[in-house]
């Protein structure tokens, strides 16, 4: 299959419905919906909203209706995360997406808030939609510790606290498993809850968002240092005082461990259905944004 174009077509249709969940321009007070357009309609990947449906059509699902509102969540989650990551208190980035980052366009104070608005309204659209409640309640644990203090906050209050010079490979783990990958092993563990598997395909599903995670975050520290702003929307070299893997392995050993997460992660996948192509083939490209 030509996994581009399977990532396009599904990016297309999702940007599609964020436009249905997201408030309209005129929405009081104005400058506020104006900021969770901003940043949510800056363009980006949707890897995560993507691995959600594929997982969940992957597993038998039919009823894309039904999960589109999760779908949109996650985006509007991952957007919020942008939106704080790029403040000066936290990675001070000028740029996201090729274009000013939500604070340089809006101000400090309408980008935290902004954020903030984003993280809430995820919820709201989980709780308003016609999800069966019993599988929304196992959504909402979810979501919740992935993106809690045990998870995303938690995996950047570390990131924040740490530096180059810190050679810890335990504390380098926990960070980019908890403000990355955590919230990958979610997207596929909801796409699954969604499906109704077994408990046994959870877990794989789980292990192979989050060994995905981990692949896709340590290949963005590997394109931090030999990547090109023009390409990654962002300001490149900006992580040279942080914990990451480049900074703690090299750059040649960074890239044996990313492809070892990936191989792990197409392992977890194919227990749950070693005849399909689509996650192998997801992994594989997002490895392969490193040459």
């Amino acid at each position: 299959m030509n996994i581009q174009k399977y990532l396009a077509e599904w990016k297309k249709k999702i940007d599609e419905k964020l436009l249905e969940y997201l408030p309209s321009e005129d929405t009081y007070p104005p400058t506020l919906s104006k900021a969770m357009r901003y940043t949510v309609l800056a363009g980006g990947k949707r890897i995560r909203p993507i691995l959600l449906i594929t997982i969940y059509q992957l597993c038998g699902g039919k009823d894309l209706n039904k999960i589109f509102p999760v779908a949109c969540a996650l985006e509007f989650i991952h957007s919020y995360s942008l939106i704080h990551d790029d403040l000066p208190a936290i990675d001070n980035d000028d740029y996201r997406r090729g274009i000013l980052s939500s604070h340089k366009k809006f101000g400090e104070n309408i980008a935290i808030l902004a954020g903030d608005a984003l993280f809430s309204h995820n919820f709201r659209i989980v709780v308003e939609s016609s999800i069966d409640p019993k599988e929304k309640e196992k959504i909402l644990k979810v979501l919740t510790f992935f993106v809690g203090n045990r998870g995303i906050i938690g995996g950047q209050v570390k990131d924040v606290e740490s530096n180059t010079n810190m050679k810890d490979p335990k504390l380098l783990r926990y960070i980019h498993s908890h403000k990355t990958a955590f919230f990958f092993s979610a997207a596929c563990e909801i796409g699954g809850i969604l499906a109704c598997v077994d408990k046994d395909k959870l877990i794989s599903l789980r292990m192979g968002g989050l060994y995905l995670g981990m692949t896709f975050q340590i290949v963005d520290d590997i394109l931090d240092v030999e990547g090109r702003r023009d390409e990654l929307g962002k300001d490149i070299k900006s992580d040279e005082d942080k914990l990451t893997y480049p900074a703690q392995y090299g750059l040649k050993f960074s890239k044996k461990i990313a492809k070892k997460y990936s191989e792990l992660s197409i392992k977890e996948f194919e227990m749950v259905d070693d005849g399909s192509k689509v996650m192998k083939n997801m992994v594989l490209f997002l490895l392969g944004r490193i040459k």
